[in-house]
């Protein structure tokens, strides 16, 4: 696999071939430093980056989204970025649980910050096409929690390394929010620094079309709760296909999540999904599994 054989041949490397990284890092560590949590919380380690809070160690995985083309072929266009939580002893933990369980809005703002950054360079060390785009979860609580300027901390960093702001899909879940006019001062300052938005497990929960009429995000992910509803009840297929075409007169491309069977893709593809994401094409992995 080309991105395997990638991620060997940089960790073979000598030191001085590292230099540009290890540049960024100590850049990223210096601006996470500024919360006064741990210091230098990111670190390089066999070629990946991998970072730490307390008892709580983070590594990056990757899962493809592809779009859906006219000939029945489909495309990589994206990967979102997830997080593996460990503890001091090995145990694994939900990302979502960590937040959960965090009670200091600063230290939900640091986490939130440094899981991003940690994604953002281990996507850059391997070396993906500049077409490809990077999704990255923003937590509901760094929504609430930080007051104003959202957006400006990763625009910053985005600078350092170069990279576009149109190069990634902040996913946000719109009712994990309770208050929308912040949900949307939030948005609409992303969007304003040039990064795409997606609303997220759309369908779950209160998820409604007044929220996509008011955020106009870039892309709408359809929970697989739907799919798997629409799996089991052909019924459900044609008021699938109906939401497609609603969410896009109102602007938006489509994500089928949870694409966990050759019949949930046809199920996708005819309902009028633009992208397609689930176990049935890819299962998170290190590695971006780029095209030969």
């Amino acid at each position: 696999m080309v991105a395997a054989s990638l991620l060997e041949q940089l960790a073979c490397q000598q030191p001085a071939a590292l230099a540009p990284i290890e540049h960024d890092l100590a850049f990223i560590n210096q601006l996470l430093n500024a919360h006064q949590f741990e210091q230098f919380p990111l670190s390089l380690q066999a070629g990946r980056v991998r970072g730490r809070h307390e008892e709580w160690r983070f590594r990056s995985v990757f899962q493809p989204v592809y779009a859906l083309e006219a000939d029945g072929a489909t495309r990589l266009w994206s990967v979102e970025a997830l997080a593996r939580v460990t503890d001091s002893f090995g145990g694994q933990l939900i990302p979502t649980v960590l937040f959960a369980a965090e009670t200091s809005p600063r230290r939900s703002v640091f986490l939130d910050r440094q899981l991003r950054c940690l994604h953002l360079l281990n996507f850059l060390l391997q070396h993906p096409g500049p077409d490809l785009i990077l999704s990255l979860n923003v937590n509901a609580q760094h929504l609430v929690n930080v007051s104003e300027a959202h957006g400006q901390f990763f625009a910053e960093v985005l600078q350092q390394l170069n990279i576009p702001a149109s190069r990634i899909c902040l996913e946000v879940v719109e009712d994990a929010v309770s208050d929308p006019l912040r949900l949307l001062e939030a948005v609409q300052r992303y969007r304003s620094l040039g990064f795409r938005i997606a609303l997220d497990d759309f369908g779950q929960g209160a998820s409604n079309l007044e929220r996509v009429w008011l955020l106009e995000p870039d892309y709408v992910k359809l929970d697989k709760v739907l799919m798997r509803h629409a799996l089991m009840r052909p019924s459900v297929r044609d008021k699938l296909a109906k939401l497609v075409d609603i969410l896009h007169l109102h602007g938006a491309q489509v994500v089928g999540e949870g694409i966990e069977s050759a019949m949930q893709l046809d199920i996708a593809r005819a309902a009028g999904c633009d992208f397609v994401q689930g176990f049935h094409l890819a299962r998170p992995a290190e590695l971006l599994n780029l095209p030969v």
